[in-house]
């Protein structure tokens, strides 16, 4: 898309102020913005302290002034690195095309907002320089701060994962502004997102400058295809009343390149129509201009071959999953699409028709594979692949279990059909040793006068945060019996619970 064009680097003035409440306040001169960065982030680079870091960078392996031209190529403000937590925070500000089209997201119209939000899932320029965003959506930071697009993706280069992650990206004062939590050698999690979300609600404009003249407006709404088996297509939109649009192609294996003309309606509508003349991947530059205001410009790519099957993927996952995933898109008009899911579930649909749309409960935890088949006769079948994995947070994984829960009775516990059920039972620890990789808890049911009975045998992978005599509601796997031997030699076999978690009895 556009990022890869017009790409100038803030010239920025940044400026580093006292440390205050374990967070340290950077503020950044051309875009008029400020943010706070917790003392988490054990390094912290900006591109006026590179020298001064110069040892421990060559001690990363790293090349000072490569990473000098880095910085300014990319825009890049500020890189915060959390090594204890393996991520790592980069703030980026550009003068890219998008900045130059939009220059304030808040000042744009709502048609506008959700074109930019598109572009970051629709196949256009992102995708040309390797992200896969498997979300994007508009979030309010506040009266000055306002929208902020809120994103979750992978970058892939050369077929190789450089990195996943979250992002925080707008438009204003003139720049694309992004605050992009990487992490690398892992999946991104949802502790990656509120660490980002934890710095975004420090950032903040420090002052907003006034709208300069802008390019006319250009709004798509039926976009070139990114791939098609047929020669024309039509794009269709909205821009000024009467204004010229134009539709340039050039292949990207030969040089020159061909123009198509249209004049928007007295409502400002245009359908243009694009022949290609040959099979091949195009490059498409859409431009829309009225007398006495500044060109508007959208990039595309368009790759062209008979014969093939083309498939639009709108949704799709990317390496991790939450409760629910969907596959989303469009393919030639009586195409049959099916998807087929292995791992946790198994999981098989086909449609027939342009349109398909499949949503797949992904909520158990585990590695997930799923391949999309599009075939249609006479065509080339497509088949695309994915690999994803469901982790539970903490937080879900106890919620989870204690909706499955069930108290059951001290006979039933140990009971063979019971084995692998979720249980919870309030009692009390009267034990707790360490057995090799494990700790071996006894926990008992009742409580009299005499002393401890119904005894179970608990399992925790931890230590318990817990001492002998506290009262406590369990919550674990049935797990048949655990045995000892008394002091007579006898063996004698108790409830066994695999422990979850534990909690205060209330």
């Amino acid at each position: 898309m556009r990022k890869m064009l017009l790409v100038f680097a803030a010239a920025l003035l940044l400026i580093s102020v006292a440390a205050v409440a374990s967070a340290e306040t950077y503020s950044f001169g051309d875009i008029r913005a400020q943010v706070d960065i917790p003392s988490d982030y054990e390094t912290v680079l900006t591109p006026y302290n590179l020298s001064s870091k110069a040892d421990w960078l060559v001690s990363e392996g790293l090349d000072v002034d490569a990473l000098a031209n880095s910085f300014e190529a990319e825009g890049i403000l500020l890189q915060a690195i959390d090594a204890e937590n393996n991520r790592t925070l980069v703030i980026s500000a550009l003068r890219d095309t998008d900045a130059q089209t939009y220059f304030d997201l808040n000042n744009q119209s709502e048609d506008m907002r959700k074109e930019f939000r598109k572009s970051h899932t629709n196949g256009t320029g992102y995708s040309i320089l390797g992200y896969t965003y498997s979300s994007a959506k508009w979030a309010n930071y506040g009266k000055v701060t306002l929208r902020f697009l809120q994103t979750k993706y992978t970058l892939r280069q050369n077929g190789q994962l450089v990195c996943s992650g979250y992002q925080r990206r707008t438009i204003r004062n003139g720049f694309t502004i992004t605050l992009d939590m990487q992490v690398r050698d892992r999946n991104a999690k949802d502790a990656d997102n509120a660490a980002l979300e934890t710095v975004m609600k420090t950032f903040t404009f420090t002052e907003i400058l006034p709208m300069p003249e802008l390019p006319v407006k250009l709004t798509v709404s039926t976009a070139p295809p990114a791939e098609t088996s047929e020669s024309t297509f039509t794009i269709k939109g909205s821009t000024a009343r009467k204004a010229t649009v134009t539709a340039t192609v050039f292949s990207l294996g030969s040089a020159g390149g061909q123009s198509f003309k249209t004049t928007a309606n007295g409502s400002g509508n245009f359908s243009i129509k694009v022949q290609l003349p040959s099979q091949g991947v195009y490059s498409l530059t859409l431009t829309a201009e009225a007398e006495g205001s500044i060109t508007a410009q959208r990039l595309y790519s368009v790759n062209f071959q008979q014969g093939v099957l083309p498939v639009d993927l709108v949704a799709h996952p990317g390496e991790t999953l939450n409760d629910e995933t969907v596959f989303s898109g469009t393919t030639a008009s009586g195409a049959k699409t099916q998807l087929a899911v292995s791992g946790p579930i198994n999981y098989s649909k086909t449609v027939t028709g342009t349109k398909f749309n499949f949503k797949v409960d992904t909520s158990a935890e585990g590695t997930y594979q799923f391949v999309l088949s599009v075939t249609k006769k006479g065509m080339q079948e497509r088949s695309f692949t994915f690999t994803a994995v469901r982790s539970y947070t903490d937080a879900e994984r106890e919620e989870k279990v204690r909706s499955q829960a069930k108290k059951m009775t001290y006979a039933n516990l140990p009971k063979a059909e019971n084995r692998g059920k979720y249980v919870v039972e309030t009692g009390y620890i009267t034990s707790i040793e360490k057995n090799i990789d494990e700790w071996v808890v006894t926990f008992a049911l009742t409580k009299t006068s005499s002393g401890y009975k119904d005894i179970v045998y608990l399992i925790c992978r931890d230590e318990p945060a817990w001492a002998e005599g506290d009262n406590v509601k369990v919550y674990g796997l049935a797990a048949g019996t655990f045995s000892e031997i008394s002091e007579d030699g006898k063996i004698k076999s108790y409830p066994r619970i695999d422990v979850s978690f534990m909690e205060a009895a209330q």
